[in-house]
């Protein structure tokens, strides 16, 4: 290396290392600390926030040696947040010799990866990956391994420290994540056992943590290269000192072992190759390069759906594919004897098809079959399809392989729906069956036309083509990236994996840098199979298991689940039957005629109804203004029918002592609720009512309260009435978001648990009603439900047209 090229990588690494100890915006940092400290009393002081070095100068003293020194070797936990806003405690002395380890691994040729275990903020790793390219060392990888949920001791809150994306986004900030750098999340003992590292020339281990030395020394040591070299931080606490010894002895390392400061220690691992095992250096181009995609496809027990989603994925239906290089890889994961696939079933979709059957090694979380898969795939990209009982429409190889291509780096999906008429868990409770939805393919007549899947399909959940995605089974993911980032987490164990397909999406989509592409008009559509979650007929069941995974994920990364900001990109086109969206939906007569097996007509069992068919009656029953006459008694109600009825029902169900409603009108659903109390024989309403319409119906059993739901005074004054702890039920009239939220604030502590909260005329704002009210009844709910004391009942609303839909809120603790 020229004098001169040296000067030059000298000043980078210079430069890099003070970036990443923060030493050029100390001040900064100082001005941040003295306007926190003012908040809590005498406001800041103009000469500190303009001139901290001058006015701050011991301040800004210890600081610049904290940087240069390094964290205190003892340290009160390795999840304490650190001092100040560097990427790194590591200070000059372990930087500097992080990067003589790496000098020394390019002079003598030393094989292997650079491997972080125990991240941080990722300063140490960064700088690692800074070093590679300064020193024009082609091979070598560095692996970043962290379980990344750094919360405070004992603490369920916050994380202290990143969890993976924001390190991720510091490597993306100094121009540094790239396929070079692999990181590996989880238990690092595990995780690094199961990495595909042939050879490490650099292990640096953060000691921290005394009981993760040994574990992760366990899982790494017999791949230290001849030559390569040990860094154990934290090396000065008796109890890292500890492990440390104790693995030597165990081990009987006889090299010397060398102290890089107070805080950090290491050795070299003797150059005698035989002191290591041998074999020649994998290339991994030969490994991954043999095709241009490979398909993952896992199943368990769902012989009769998978036969569908193979022949979805055969060059026979695929169109546009006739060059493309392809496989697919069938994971069976432990399938109950005598309903594998077997690989002479699967070699009949062609030559790309090849068979695995995990056996005796399958796990209940499908996670690990993904996992096995992806390894013995050859694809340069990945398409995952965690679920086999998802069928394909024809264009999903070619526009996932284009898209890849053309919005380089990318991640590409393709949207979830359901086979039949609506939302697979409740349209099994209507009457849904596997039988059912056999007919439904036979009328469209696939697969000769794989697109009339849409003819016989529903979007998962409340979504359309253009709204954001949190999820897809048909995830296409560049090789790189997944060599980066890591496949799916095994931590994630319960059946069916829980939210690890959500976990994996969220990494892939959220990784700096990378295009989120979705396909136009093709999908991917679930069929029945019995899972875990979707086809569980039992709503709190579902909705039970629903929140254990929430509950799950909130554990392992220290915060919920949030769908990753997105500015997708589409590929593809519309074709006829997919041109459905919120604003234009079209309902498909098979569903109609699926169910129908008697002569004239007559349903011979149960069917649901179409959620686009309910969408458009309803949208047209509630502009038809109708329900303004429905009538009881001589007064109007100003409901659908269907509503009254499930009042009656909550009010037989609950008895409640009061019956608590806003918005009354001129009366008559006041006057509704007092007769059904009337037949039980129990029970009274209190309406509320700012601005009543007209003299409204007098009845013994009403009390009418002049006052406005939301205001601050209502609360108490009601209390008055029903008393502080009385079993109510409580029926909030269409508001804005602002004074619902309000009323619910006055109203809401009065239910106990078991009875309920109806919030009324959710359908608007677009649902499918009245686009143009705004956030309101809809909104309302919802926030009731994310307070998780609350749970939407949708039994109460298959009496028909129901204005309340998701309205009817249960309290469950």
């Amino acid at each position: 290396m020229s004098s001169g090229v040296e000067g030059v990588t000298r000043r980078y690494l210079d430069l890099l290392r003070g970036a990443l100890l923060d030493e050029h915006y100390l001040e900064n940092e100082l001005r941040i600390r003295h306007l926190l400290e003012a908040a809590d009393g005498d406001p800041p002081d103009p000469s500190k926030l303009a001139d901290p070095g001058r006015f701050m100068a011991s301040d800004l003293r210890r600081l610049e040696l904290q940087r240069r020194t390094g964290e205190l070797a003892n340290a009160p936990s390795r999840n304490a947040p650190p001092e100040g806003l560097a990427y790194t405690t590591a200070g000059h002395a372990r930087l500097n010799h992080i990067a003589s380890c790496v000098e020394a691994i390019s002079a003598d040729h030393v094989q292997g990866d650079l491997v972080d275990c125990g991240a941080g903020r990722g300063g140490a790793a960064i700088f690692m990956r800074g070093l590679l390219g300064a020193l024009d060392l082609p091979a070598p990888r560095v692996w970043v391994a962290d379980d990344f949920d750094h919360r405070p001791d004992g603490a369920e809150g916050v994380a202290a420290l990143p969890d993976l994306n924001a390190v991720r986004r510091a490597f993306e900030r100094f121009g540094l994540l790239d396929e070079r750098v692999a990181f590996l999340q989880g238990e690092p003992d595990r995780s690094l056992r199961e990495a595909p590292i042939e050879e490490i020339a650099l292990l640096r281990l953060d000691g921290g943590d005394p009981r993760r030395i040994r574990p992760a020394l366990d899982a790494t040591y017999d791949r230290i290269a001849p030559g390569g070299f040990v860094v154990i931080d934290h090396y000065g606490t008796a109890d890292a000192r500890s492990a440390i010894e104790a693995f030597r002895s165990a081990r009987g390392i006889g090299e010397q072992l060398e102290h890089v400061d107070w805080g950090a220690s290491g050795w070299r691992r003797s150059p005698d190759p035989e002191s290591v095992p041998g074999g020649a250096r994998r290339d991994r181009a030969t490994a991954q390069d043999q095709n241009e995609l490979s398909v993952v496809v896992v199943v368990h027990n769902m012989r009769r759906v998978a036969a569908r989603t193979l022949h979805s994925l055969t060059r026979a239906y695929q169109r546009g594919i006739e060059d493309l290089d392809y496989e697919v890889i069938v994971v069976e994961n432990g399938s109950p004897p005598g309903s594998e696939l077997g690989a002479e079933f699967v070699s009949r979709f062609g030559e790309e098809f090849q068979y695995l059957d995990l056996g005796d090694e399958a796990k209940q979380s499908p996670a690990h079959a993904v996992n096995r898969g992806i390894a013995a795939a050859g694809g340069r990209s990945i398409a995952v399809m965690i679920d086999g009982a998802h069928v394909l429409t024809p264009g999903v190889l070619r526009y996932g392989t284009l898209a890849l291509a053309a919005y380089k780096p990318a991640v590409v999906t393709a949207r979830q729906w359901y086979v039949g008429p609506g939302q697979q868990p409740q349209t099994i409770a209507g009457g849904y069956d596997v039988a059912y939805e056999d007919r439904l393919f036979e009328r469209i007549g696939w697969p000769s036309d794989g697109y009339r899947l849409f003819d016989i399909g529903h979007f998962l959940g409340d979504r359309d083509w253009f709204d954001g995605e949190w999820e897809s089974n048909c995830i296409f993911v560049p090789r790189p990236l997944l060599d980066q980032v890591g496949g799916m987490d095994e931590s994630f164990s319960t059946a069916g994996g829980a939210f690890v397909n959500l976990d994996f999406f969220e990494r892939m989509v959220g990784t700096p840098g990378v295009n989120l592409v979705t396909m136009l008009g093709e999908g991917s559509f679930h069929q029945l199979h019995g899972g875990t979650t979707t086809n569980r007929e039992q709503y709190d069941e579902r909705e039970d298991v629903i929140r254990s995974y929430e509950a799950e994920y909130e554990r392992m990364r220290g915060r919920p689940f949030r769908v990753p900001a997105q500015q997708p990109h589409f590929i593809g086109s519309l074709p006829p039957p997919a041109r459905r969206t919120r604003a234009r939906r079209l309902s498909s007569p098979q569903f109609k005629a699926a169910h129908l097996n008697a002569a004239e007509g007559r349903p011979s069992r149960p069917a649901p109804v179409p959620d686009d068919l309910r969408e458009e009656f309803t949208d047209a029953y509630w502009r038809s203004a109708a329900w303004h006459g429905t009538p009881w008694l001589g007064h109007s109600t100003h409901r659908a029918p269907a509503d009254l009825i499930a009042y009656a029902e909550l009010i037989w169900r609950l008895r409640p002592e009061w019956i608590i409603e806003t918005r009354t009108g001129p009366g008559g659903r006041a006057l509704f609720l007092a007769s059904i109390c009337d037949l039980l024989a129990s029970g009274r309403v209190l309406s509320l009512e700012a601005h009543p319409l007209g003299v409204p119906p007098e009845h013994p059993r009403v009390t009418y309260l002049r006052v406005a739901p939301g205001a601050e005074s209502t609360a108490s004054r009601v209390r008055e009435i029903v008393g502080e702890r009385p079993r109510a039920l409580v029926i909030l009239g269409a508001s804005g978001s602002s004074d619902g939220d309000a009323a619910l604030s006055n109203l809401a502590p009065l239910v106990p648990v078991g009875s309920y909260v109806v919030i009324e005329d959710t359908i608007l704002g677009g649902r499918p009603a009245w686009p143009g009210f705004g956030p309101g009844p809809t909104t309302v709910a919802q926030k009731l439900v994310e307070t998780r004391d609350f749970r939407p009942d949708p039994t109460l609303e298959r009496g028909g047209v129901s204005f309340n839909a998701g309205g009817y809120l249960k309290r469950i603790r």
